[in-house]
């Protein structure tokens, strides 16, 4: 009986706890063909009141969206004809919430849902030439495809399974012949990591197989997109990257047809989720090869430049996009360049970020081969440095792989800059788990709290924060960063008769460096895939903040403003007021979202459904520092965690599936923010060692050193005993110069040494109660009755003192030290 109601508790809890909004688990199929319209099936929860679909790029749009069930929620979408093919992001938007972030891709292929049985060469489903097929793989499950070629063809076969942004699925991509032969076989790549490619040229007319499964055969419903036709898979591209806006002639490699040249024509502005589709033979390929965009001018090597006195490569001026291949192991790269003294350039390496093998090392050397700086790994198997000239002259790149692997794909560029200063601002993730706070939604007639960051590069002024296309009725909140931090709390209010509605909110970074101004936009990265050792498999970007107004809920909580400062190695009451509509009787639980740095207090404080006043005791450390923060409340209905647990002469029906009424009003909302002055203490004080008898009664006196104002009437309080110790409060006015207690040791307190005493002074000024901490380090020492030794002023002495003592007691002829006096 006992654990029924506590599991029926507990259930009850998750279905409190759940989040208000909408969530999108899967997306299936998670792709469709550009240029056409195509329904996805998003399956989740809380979808039945989906509103709309906010789409990051304009070149989709939706065109109906249908809920099936609170779990289910069919999306029709279309694509625009110039639509690329590529990764797509989106979010729900009801009146309750926004869900996570998800993805769809985009295909140019049509699209077909697999058939089954297919696993079998006997039951493999026959498909034509250049197309997509969805499918999901059970465990055990291998799937079989089946196209008719002829002599010559190209067989070419893609899948996307990590790349759909849904689970972590390791797949294994096998071509067979008629008889079942295998041709060739794929599983990691460097370009795609565990999403495999093949191409291969097939030797007679006849059917060809494509079988697809999971690596351990351990697949979960898990679904993939396998591409399948004549079109051109190659593995890289060279040179790697070009300048914006130019017209380009690259080499493709690594196709089963052989390399070839394609002339492309490079957008006008950066891009750096640019990629290129190889066009070969009338076909092209469906996914793109990862493709920089920079405004530098490319170099290309030139053989030999493998030692600084056989370099064919010209001396070059910076900036520019160094481009080469590793061709054979053990190979090295050199480029020289020229740089005036104090000049300072970041040289950074893009191999494995654009699919090459390559583990680049870069290093800058002097003509007679020295090495001045170098650099490996920067986050990834990609290297950068930063090398400031100490003359004006000509120095040296060199490029090796780390482990000297080479190969013909062994591909790199490196982009040499001027560090010129860059921001970057950016919502902070707390949990890269998850999802968690990387959306904001308000309710009307409310406040939410939030963090916002910046990522700076050489710009040490404070930040400008500005929004731009907030929905209609959320008031304006430009935010300022210190220069000295990288991310502050800001509360967003949405007006009592805000619009019900949602909008990608542009996010503008000023500062300043070296006299000029500075800006940069909002950049949002989040994980889809990843996995244990915080490893990452797949992510995306996106350029906009996603800001909703909600329905409301049924109360507010303001921070009442604080009177007095918070003191190094205080304490400060923080009243929070909780305001219920009618009506509404619950609960709140209260936290701080954000304290500063050694400042810390309750996990969180619960405003019984009886009262309208909670308060939160704020602990400031001996370490602070002292200076001014803002700092806000944050309350959400209470799931009775805090109220212990489930006694077993209770009954409870077990809770109810889906979302209840108080899962309705699970979101969390903020108080206004107020400033938290935190100052140096006004007194201090010593109270030193002190030694008593068990079942005894002691003084302990703690000295008082005003240095700043106090309040006039104060109590005080000695903490830090031990158990069975006894002391009362003690009354002190604030020009007292020392307080004594009377502590009484019960017979059965502990033995030992107690270091931790430490006097509390608390009082009221405008109203603010505020305590003081001093003398912290007292050194409280309980031995058995008769175990005592003092000095003749009282003081305790060490056991060492102790025995010189009584030796000296019994023999007076023994000094201080314990030696006889000389009697000669």
């Amino acid at each position: 009986m006992r654990i029924m109601l506590t599991t029926a508790f507990l259930v009850g809890l998750l279905n409190t706890t759940q989040a208000a909004g909408p969530s999108v688990e899967s997306v299936i199929p998670a792709i469709g063909q550009r240029d056409t319209s195509f329904t996805l099936k998003l399956v989740g929860a809380g979808l039945s009141k989906a509103s709309e679909l906010m789409l990051y790029s304009p070149d989709v749009v939706c065109t109906e969206l249908k809920p099936v069930t609170d779990n289910e929620l069919l999306a029709t979408l279309k694509t625009t004809h110039d639509c690329r093919p590529g990764t797509y992001a989106f979010r729900v938007r009801s009146p309750q919430g926004v869900s996570e972030l998800r993805i769809f891709r985009i295909t140019p292929f049509p699209v077909v849902n697999a058939d089954e049985p297919n696993e079998s060469l006997e039951e493999a489903m026959s498909l034509d030439r250049n197309v997509t097929v969805t499918g999901l793989l059970e465990k055990g499950d291998r799937d079989y495809f089946k196209l008719r070629l002829r002599r010559g063809d190209r067989l070419s076969a893609e899948v996307e399974a990590v790349r759909l942004g849904a689970t972590m699925i390791d797949t294994v991509l096998t071509v067979l012949d008629a008889e079942g032969k295998e041709l060739a076989s794929a599983d990691d790549t460097p370009l795609f990591g565990q999403d495999p490619y093949v191409s291969v040229i097939v030797p007679e007319d006849g059917d060809y197989f494509v079988r697809v499964q999971e690596v351990n055969l351990d697949g979960d419903d898990s679904g993939y997109a396998l591409h399948v036709g004549t079109f051109p898979r190659p593995s890289s591209v060279f040179p790697a990257g070009g300048r914006i806006g130019e017209s380009l002639t690259v080499r493709f490699l690594g196709d089963a047809a052989g390399p070839f040249e394609q002339k492309v024509q490079l957008p006008a502005s950066p891009d750096n989720t640019h990629g290129l589709f190889a066009s070969h033979l009338d076909t092209t390929s469906p996914t793109a090869i990862p493709f920089r965009i920079s405004p530098f001018e490319n170099v290309l090597e030139v053989e030999p430049n493998d030692a600084a006195g056989t370099s064919s490569n010209p001396a070059i001026d910076l900036p520019v996009a160094f481009n080469g291949v590793l061709s054979q192991i053990d190979d090295i790269d050199l480029f020289r360049f020229r740089v005036n003294a104090g000049q300072r350039f970041q040289f950074e390496a893009f191999a494995s970020r654009l699919g090459s093998p390559a583990d680049t090392v870069i290093s800058i050397l002097d003509l007679d081969g020295s090495i001045l700086v170098s650099n490996d790994d920067d986050g990834s198997h990609d290297s950068r440095l930063v090398f400031q000239a100490p003359r004006t002259g000509e120095y040296l790149l060199r490029v090796v792989d780390q482990r000297g692997a080479g190969g013909e794909h062994f591909f790199y560029r490196v982009e040499a800059t001027l560090t010129l200063p860059a921001l970057t601002a950016f919502l902070p993730r707390p949990n890269r788990l998850s999802q968690e706070r990387q959306a904001i939604s308000v309710p009307q007639g409310n406040r939410i709290v939030t963090f916002l960051g910046v990522n700076r590069k050489g710009v040490t002024s404070k930040v400008q924060l500005t929004p731009q296309g907030l929905p209609l009725g959320i008031k304006n909140f430009p935010t300022t960063i210190d220069s000295d931090r990288f991310q502050v709390p800001v509360v967003i209010e949405a007006e009592a008769d805000a619009p019900i509605a949602g909008a990608l909110v542009q996010l503008n970074a000023t500062g300043s460096a070296n006299q000029s101004t500075v800006t940069g936009t909002f950049q949002q990265v989040v994980d889809l895939i990843n996995m244990s050792a915080d490893r990452l498999y797949q992510s995306v970007s996106v350029d906009r903040l996603m800001i909703a107004v909600v329905e409301p809920v049924p109360f507010r909580i303001e921070l009442e403003p604080l009177k007095s400062p918070l003191v190094q190695d205080g304490f400060v009451e923080l009243n929070i007021h909780v305001h219920r509509d009618p009506g509404f009787n619950d609960a709140i639980d209260i936290t701080f979202p954000f304290l500063p740095p050694w400042v810390d207090g309750p996990p969180l404080i619960t405003v019984p459904a009886d009262k309208t006043v909670g308060t939160y005791l704020a602990h400031a450390h001996p370490q602070v520092e002292p200076r001014k923060w803002t700092i806000c409340a944050e309350g959400r209905v209470s799931t009775g965690l805090s109220r212990g647990p489930v006694s077993d002469d209770i009954e409870m029906a077990p809770a109810p599936r889906g979302r209840g009424r108080r899962a309705q009003i699970d979101t969390a909302v903020s108080s206004q923010l107020i400033e938290l002055d935190i100052t140096r203490s006004p007194v201090s004080g010593t109270i030193g060692r002190v030694a008593g008898e068990q079942g005894t009664t002691l003084l302990v006196t703690c000295s008082i050193e005003r240095n700043g104002e106090l309040p006039h009437r104060l109590i005080a309080t000695l903490e830090g005993l031990p158990n069975r110790v006894h002391v009362e409060p003690v009354q002190v006015d604030s020009q007292a110069k020392q307080v004594t207690f009377s502590v009484k040791l019960d017979p059965t307190a502990p033995v030992g040494e107690f270091d931790s005493l430490v006097c509390r002074l608390t009082g009221t000024r405008d109203g603010q109660s505020a305590s003081f901490n001093l003398g912290r380090g007292g050194l409280l020492k309980i031995v058995p009755p008769g175990g005592l030794v003092t000095d003749a002023e009282g003081r305790p002495l060490s056991p060492l003192e102790a025995l010189r003592k009584t030796q000296t007691e019994a023999d007076p002829e023994n000094t201080v030290g314990g030696n006889k006096a000389s009697s000669r």
